[in-house]
């Protein structure tokens, strides 16, 4: 959970001030993620004071006499209220003294939530209604409250009119997105409304157009399921900068199985590649649920923009369910996605898993596994030593049962 600081801002208002404006000032630091706002007043049965809010730059939403709390984030807030990043400096609460037959006291709590590093866990690959898709968008949102999900992407199938009309829920982010989806292949654009601006693709020139379209707009891309036995990605692995991909689509399967290997493949070969899993979820299903499997995101703000920036910088790991753990290992202040410069001779690597229920934790590099414990259940927190010739390492804990992951990690590299 984020640090918290909150503000009381107190007012006396007589009578005679009735039909002003006030405003009342508070600081606002560096790396702010949320700004909320309470209002009370004594005798609030016969008086009425509206409210609203500013920041630097000026007008920032106004609720009148409908709202006594609201809140503001960079991607959402209460309606009537802009989005946009938060900046330093002098904000204020606006207050109309609107009808004031008898004196009152005005007290404004403000509470500011600051940025922190935590794991958030959500679901990179959903479908709505807007495509193929069972659920209404706000179908979509509750869904994945219920599913206890801290994010979702919006990748409905080369459509772009389900990243307008999202309903703004405080604890829910919400990725815009848009699944590529041509005849020999499908991927996910991640951050941007409106990524390309068509999406028919007839040859690989015409989808690494898309592509670059997408990156020159700002989109984060992934290939999604590349091993389906469906829609595989047939227009060659080879032929593009692959920097992300979907090695996880819904439950565990031979498909997955065989994105994995791919996966590892690559990764022997010296390239960096951010793995990432999405349920694809279109419809209620028995198997294809919210958050099977679950992405989890080391990120320092419930937003878009820094959780895929996070994402797009490896600190990720995949799990079968939102109840399932996620794996952080790091070396000195090296963390998964980042590579790490070797100065002496044995490389230590600290990894730590959450509270499960146990399995088989794997460690492996480029050489394969280099260890393998039953891990119990509870909490692990271990330090394991890495051969000086790996180019990486990454961890997996599986269900040595049912002989199905539970969580896989991303790697930190070795330079």
């Amino acid at each position: 959970m984020s640090q918290v600081h909150k503000v009381t801002l107190s007012k006396w208002i007589e009578h005679s001030q009735q039909g002003e404006y006030i405003t009342l000032p508070f600081s606002v630091p560096d790396d702010i993620e949320e700004i909320k706002v309470e209002l009370s007043f004594s005798h609030a049965d016969e008086n009425i004071i509206d409210l609203g809010l500013e920041d630097p730059n000026g007008f920032k939403g106004w609720s009148g006499g409908a709202r006594k709390d609201i809140f503001v984030r960079e991607d959402r807030a209460t309606p009537g209220y802009t989005l946009g990043e938060l900046p330093a400096g002098e904000w204020g609460v606006i207050l109309n003294a609107y009808r004031v037959p008898v004196a009152c006291e005005v007290n404004v709590l403000v509470t500011l939530m600051m940025s922190e590093k935590r794991w958030l866990k959500g679901d990179l690959h959903l479908h709505s209604n807007h495509s193929d898709g069972a659920f209404t968008l706000a179908e979509v949102v509750e869904n994945a409250r219920h599913a206890d999900l801290d994010f979702v992407a919006l990748t409905d199938h080369n459509t772009f009119s389900q990243n307008y009309q999202y309903p703004l829920v405080e604890d829910l982010a919400v990725i815009p997105g848009v699944e590529l989806t041509t005849n020999r292949g499908h991927c996910n654009f991640y951050g941007v409304h409106k990524p390309f601006a068509d999406f028919r693709c007839a040859t690989k020139e015409d989808v690494q157009e898309k592509l670059d379209e997408g990156m020159a707009n700002g989109a984060v891309i992934s290939i999604n399921h590349p091993h389906c036995s469906f829609c595989s990605w047939e227009w060659g692995l080879e032929h593009f900068d692959v920097k992300i991909v979907e090695i996880w689509n819904g439950p565990w399967s031979k498909q997955n199985q065989a994105a994995l290997t791919w996966w590892d493949l690559q990764l022997q070969q010296g390239k960096k590649i951010v793995a990432i899993g999405g349920s694809d979820t279109h419809r209620l299903h028995e198997t294809i649920k919210y958050g099977t499997p679950t992405t989890w995101i080391y990120s320092d703000m419930h937003t878009p923009r820094k959780l895929l920036e996070a994402l797009t910088a490896g600190q990720v790991s995949i799990a079968g369910r939102p109840t399932s753990p996620w794996i952080q290992m790091q070396t000195g202040e090296t963390l998964m996605g980042g590579t790490f410069k070797r100065n002496h001779d044995r490389t230590l690597i600290k990894i730590d898993i959450p509270e499960s229920t146990g399995g088989l934790l794997k460690i492996i590099t480029d050489q394969g596994d280099v260890f393998k414990s039953h891990k119990p259940a509870g909490t692990l927190s271990r330090t394991v030593e890495i051969p000086d010739s790996s180019l990486y390492v990454r961890a997996e804990l599986w269900d040595a049962e049912t002989d199905t992951p539970i969580v896989i990690s991303n790697p930190i590299y070795f330079s």
